[in-house]
């Protein structure tokens, strides 16, 4: 068995790879071509801890995650995961792969992938909401894999050294979300970050957080502006998340396109902005991108 650290992921996971890894792993979810229960979640200690297990035709994968925000005091990313990837015909252990690195990878993979198909490969301002390894990521994999003119962070702290080391300006949030024309939004907050009446005209919005019934990045005139709604998986955001689930029970998907990714993929077509991409992450994206890592690693 061999084992992936951080180090090793970042060299094999080009931008390419990551995006190509998640494009096959949705298309192979919204086709039934890939296992995946619904994860099982606990609260561990007062924190969410999730067992996410899947299985494609290459690999038998098990990621074990959780969120545990008291790690921002502590100098640790507060998504911390390991996952393990087996083989479906010996059943032995094919590798360890460090999955908080791969979290990130995969979501900021999936995050550039909705921005590719919803809005183009060429992006004016992208704004990122957060400072956050998540953060680090999306900025990396958005760089290497888009045309982006000017790139812009906000977050409550930490936002100017990130914007330092990636090559963005760190701004407020209002002036982020009135300027940019794609907006990444990867918070912790359980209230609407993200501002309709202050966004552009034509907009798209990548969001990874609210990933519980109760939780919102983005406030209702979001909601209402959208003309493409895209989600990861119905199943997962119709039972985990509040930017889905509190708007459907208003009345305000009514009419819009809502679209699982994969399906898109598939489908092909223009997609109608102003768009939105609601990811809560699958046991999918984990899966194929394990198994690439390991492919490569080779």
């Amino acid at each position: 068995m061999i084992l992936i650290d951080r180090e090793k992921l970042d060299q094999i996971m080009t931008p390419e790879r990551a995006v190509q890894a998640v494009k096959e792993a949705f298309l192979l979810y919204s086709s039934g071509k890939i296992t995946q229960p619904l994860r099982q979640t606990m609260t561990v200690k007062g924190n969410w801890w999730g067992v996410m297990p899947s299985l494609s035709d290459n690999a038998f994968v098990v990621k074990v995650v959780n969120v545990i925000e008291a790690n921002r005091e502590r100098g640790l990313p507060p998504v911390q995961a390991g996952v393990l990837v087996f083989s479906p015909d010996t059943g032995e252990p094919l590798a360890y792969v460090d999955g908080t690195a791969l979290t990130a990878v995969r979501t900021a993979a999936a995050s550039v992938l909705s921005t590719e198909l919803c809005y183009g490969r060429k992006v004016g301002t992208l704004g990122i909401i957060g400072a956050g390894l998540e953060a680090e990521y999306h900025a990396k994999i958005a760089l290497g894999y888009l045309s982006v003119s000017r790139l812009l962070i906000t977050a409550r702290k930490r936002h100017f050294e990130l914007a330092k080391r990636v090559g963005g300006e760190a701004v407020e949030l209002e002036r982020l979300l009135k300027e940019s024309d794609v907006v990444f939004s990867l918070t912790s907050s359980k209230t609407p970050v993200v501002i309709g009446k202050l966004l552009k005209e034509d907009f798209h919005v990548s969001s990874i957080g609210a990933y519980t019934p109760d939780a919102r990045e983005l406030d209702d005139d979001v909601i209402r502006r959208v003309r493409t709604y895209v989600v990861d998986s119905l199943e997962a955001v119709s039972k985990e998340s509040g930017d889905f689930i509190q708007p459907k029970e208003r009345g305000l998907l009514e009419g819009k396109r809502v679209v699982e990714i994969g399906r898109l993929l598939a489908e092909g077509g223009r997609v109608e902005r102003p768009s939105l991409f609601k990811t809560v992450g699958i046991a999918a994206q984990d899966n194929v991108t394990a198994y690439y890592a390991y492919k490569y690693y080779l």
